[in-house]
């Protein structure tokens, strides 16, 4: 394998993970955050870059793992950052519209950027481990240049195509199946509560949900405490957000999207916005 320079923006637990991976696997290693703090674990370990600047000069890859497209775009689209990207590779891995990443795809094109766009199944706990899928789109040409780089990041690296909605598509279906799923369940539990119904019950007669699930499911429940282990919620409001608004784009009804949304927003308005994303069940009970 061979070194290669990498530059990680953004040190939120899944850009922590990427820059500490990159580091294992031997490879010149430069981060940036916008609060020097989260910095302090990589000291003496990689290079502390002062500013988006610096961080993109020093590096011909850079990984942009930050909350949205939105703030992406802050950072890198710049007249000085633009010039210092221009002939690099910028490897998107915040959460945007497909509608979105064919924008940054048009744009980056324009200015001699290579683009890849990023979209994951998993969590961050699967960074660097052989669990979970990372789902790229953009040039094959790109990708298969960047092979060695991204195939120790996760379990498996997909190439998704040159067509760069699909991976944005393909995250709102399994994250918007899966928050659905917790809406439910957060609903009938409150229901189940409120009329004394032991949960036990309930999940002995639910066939088409694995035991497993459930029992996270109640174990959160029950202890009212909803410890950070993926993403906060106000990491996931910022994903329903582009939930909403990927609806929005294909012009289909976004209700379903926009009440995931909404409570997302109340669980962090009850307390809960450093929690994870199992806190959403506390906008079911009464507010306290």
């Amino acid at each position: 394998m061979s070194v290669r320079t990498v530059s990680v923006l953004g040190l939120g637990w899944m850009g922590a993970a990427l820059a500490n991976t990159m580091v294992r696997e031997g490879h010149t290693v430069t981060v940036w955050n916008r609060t020097a703090e989260k910095t302090a674990p990589f000291v003496g370990r990689t290079a502390i870059a002062p500013s988006v600047l610096a961080a993109v000069e020093a590096s011909d890859i850079v990984f942009v793992c930050v909350l949205n497209y939105e703030v992406t775009d802050e950072m890198v689209r710049t007249p000085d950052v633009l010039a210092a990207l221009s002939g690099k590779t910028l490897v998107q891995f915040s959460s945007g519209t497909s509608q979105r990443a064919r924008e940054a795809g048009r744009w980056t094109r324009e200015h001699d950027v290579s683009y890849l766009d990023c979209t994951m199944s998993g969590g961050p706990q699967h960074i660097g481990t052989d669990l979970g899928t990372f789902h790229y789109t953009g040039s094959r040409d790109v990708f298969e240049s960047l092979r060695d780089v991204l195939t120790p990041l996760i379990g498996t690296s997909t190439y998704c195509g040159e067509e760069l909605g699909y991976a944005a598509a393909l995250d709102f279906a399994h994250l918007g199946a899966f928050t659905g799923v917790l809406m439910v369940l957060g609903n009938v539990v409150s229901l189940l509560k409120a009329e004394g119904v032991p949960l036990d019950d309930f999940i002995a007669t639910v066939p088409f949900l694995s035991r497993e699930f459930l029992n996270g499911v109640v174990e959160a429940v029950t202890a009212d405490q909803y410890p950070s282990g993926a993403a906060t919620l106000t990491t996931w409001k910022a994903w329903a957000d582009q939930f909403v608004q990927a609806e929005l784009d294909v012009g289909i009804d976004p209700r379903v999207a926009q009440v995931v949304r909404d409570y997302v927003a109340l669980g962090i308005e009850r307390g809960h916005a450093g929690d994870d994303i199992y806190a959403i069940f506390s906008a079911f009970g009464p507010s306290r």
